[in-house]
């Protein structure tokens, strides 16, 4: 019988446990923590990219829950990141801007970015960042893909209860 330790639910959970606490070093290094948290970036960086998105065009580039992604945004409103409107063409449409600190936060957020991105890079090689990206965009389909469809077992993984 092989480590239960070793399965690779509890290497995702370590990667991502020291994802985190690596990025919050960073951005307290880079004066960012007071305004920034882990999970914003996925935000940031599509607001840096095109400004004024709708949330569904956020959720689509940002590829989040719209569960996360509503949290995310409320955290992001309370602290003057963004601003949140109404579309003047479509009521219904909700749109987000950066707010000038959250604009004046994007060279200090692509420095921490690079500096992550080198570590992946130093230490794995371009090939394995390649391979690496490509195995998690499956893993998260597959996670995905069990929440929505079930997990074989006929139930939905979100609906079962320990």
């Amino acid at each position: 019988m092989s480590d239960p330790l070793d399965q690779l639910i509890w290497y995702l959970g370590r990667a991502y446990y020291t994802y985190v606490g690596v990025l919050e070093k960073m951005l307290d290094q880079a004066g960012l923590k007071k305004h920034v948290q882990p999970g914003m970036g996925h935000i940031l960086f599509a607001l840096f990219s095109q400004d004024d998105l709708t949330i569904k065009e956020i959720a689509r580039r940002s590829k989040l829950a719209n569960s996360t992604l509503t949290g995310l945004l409320n955290r992001m409103e309370t602290g003057k990141l963004i601003e949140r409107r109404r579309d003047s063409a479509d009521g219904r449409l909700v749109r987000v801007r950066l707010t000038s600190l959250g604009r004046s936060l994007e060279p200090g957020c692509r420095q921490v970015v690079a500096t992550l991105d080198g570590i992946f890079q130093k230490h794995l090689g371009e090939k394995n960042v390649r391979q690496s990206k490509r195995l998690l965009r499956e893993i998260i389909d597959a996670m995905q893909d069990a929440d929505t469809n079930g997990d074989g077992n006929g139930a939905s993984v979100s609906a079962k209860s320990d």
